[in-house]
């Protein structure tokens, strides 16, 4: 089932005004009707005085309203669809029937010229404007084998008049049959092709629309993305250096004051940062991130060793690679019961290349012993927030996706192992 068409004045812009033109263009279109009729009218002056005056006046009363409902039809075709289900809406089955009356007033009341071509017989020629205004104002809103029915059956009753009239011969009739169809199918196909840049024009609008709400979606992924990162991280750390700080305390030790200092220097980069995602121009850099790692692990409590030099790649790779040692570090903190922690960067070939062209990558690994025993096996990658799916782990890949990189992560054992790889340039290219 069709769909309704909203409105035009739901619509902004370009697509409001194509729509204004489109719509006052087809009702001015439709007002060319009665002026077609003028023929005919004038054809039943050779008719009795009195005869005359009636059929004039009938024919000019079926011409008006039956312009009406072609007005109408369009208005309503313009803005939804004129078949609900299997249906037609009212106003086409007065329009069908006013047709079929026009139709038959013009045999009734208007004598058929003998020979001639269509446009000297004002009866064929009124059937002839008569179905192509109906096909016209169907064709708006009307599944096109519908409108060729109605049309089919015009032309039909063209031409079978015009045989039963012996006046010509069958050739000339179906002539004559043709140009009607022509008519037809000029008046329709101008409607329909209206409507059609209409629809075009509504797709472009809408699709203009979603692609505005996709960007507003993708950046509200972004920034819950990046205040997990940035939130977690520093709360996890303010934790630790909170709880030694206090432990320190507790024993009067003057290393309590330094923890401290550390915790406040801790909230005003998160603070920093924070503002950064909301800007949209926050960064971050992987010899800072391997540094506040030692820091942070170091205050609780995990022996940490970082194997391996940061690498000289293109800035958005090792910014990949500085949240997978953000992302890692916080995870082992708050999930894990870890005492070790080892970080190891390498240049890798790549199997099969050989070490040449284009086949290496730089890998980062970040393990540590702190898978809790009788985990399940999705939460035994306790250091990974959870899961392998989790919303950490999700960031993550969606980072190292953009570089054209990719991210393992599996428990072995008692060790968890967190691996971050992307692609390297080969050594003779970096030299």
């Amino acid at each position: 089932m069709t769909t309704a068409r909203p409105p035009a004045t739901t619509r902004t812009g370009g697509a409001r005004g194509v729509e204004l033109y489109t719509r006052v263009s087809l009702y001015l279109f439709v007002f060319l009707e009665p002026f077609f009729y003028l023929y005919a009218v004038t054809a039943v002056s050779n008719l009795e005085a009195e005869l005359s005056v009636l059929a004039g006046v009938v024919l000019v009363t079926l011409g008006i309203a039956h312009t009406v409902l072609c007005l109408a039809t369009v208005h309503a075709g313009f803005d939804g669809p004129l078949t609900v289900g299997r249906r037609p809406r009212p106003v086409v089955v007065v329009l069908l029937a006013l047709t079929v009356a026009v139709l038959a007033a013009a045999v009734a009341l208007l004598p058929p010229y003998p020979g001639g071509g269509l446009l000297h017989d004002p009866r064929s020629a009124m059937i002839a404007v008569c179905g192509a205004a109906t096909c016209g104002a169907l064709a708006v809103a009307e599944p096109l084998r519908r409108v060729a029915v109605v049309g089919g059956a015009v032309v039909l009753v063209v031409v079978a008049l015009r045989v039963l009239s012996g006046a010509e011969p069958v050739a000339a009739a179906v002539l004559a049959g043709a140009l009607t169809a022509v008519f037809v199918l000029f008046w329709s196909s101008t409607a329909r092709m209206s409507m059609w840049i209409v629809e075009v024009v509504r797709r472009l609008d809408d699709a203009r629309e979603v692609a505005a709400r996709l960007a507003v979606a993708e950046e509200r992924l972004r920034i819950a993305r990046d205040m997990h990162d940035v939130v977690g991280r520093a709360l996890s750390a303010v934790a630790v250096k909170s709880e030694l700080a206090a432990a320190l305390a507790r024993r009067g030790d003057p290393r309590g004051a330094d923890q401290m200092d550390e915790v406040r220097t801790l909230a005003q980069d998160s603070l920093r940062e924070v503002r950064g995602v909301v800007a949209g121009y926050r960064g971050a850099d992987l010899a800072t991130e391997l540094d506040g790692a030692r820091s942070v692990l170091r205050a609780a409590g995990v022996a940490v060793r970082v194997v391996g030099e940061v690498p000289d790649l293109a800035a958005p790779q090792v910014e990949a690679l500085a949240w997978v040692v953000r992302e890692g570090v916080t995870n082992i903190v708050r999930h894990s019961d870890a005492r070790e922690c080892r970080i190891v960067l390498a240049d890798e070939p790549v199997d099969g290349a050989g070490g040449a062209g284009r086949g290496r990558e730089l890998a980062l690994t970040v393990s540590n012993d702190g898978v809790r025993a009788g985990a399940a096996p999705d939460v035994a990658a306790g250091s990974t927030a959870g899961t392998t799916s989790g919303a950490g782990l999700v960031g993550l890949r969606e980072r190292l996706a953009a570089v054209g990189g990719a991210l393992e992560a599996e428990a072995v054992g008692d060790r968890f192992v967190l691996t971050a790889r992307v692609p390297a340039p080969a050594r003779e290219a970096a030299a």
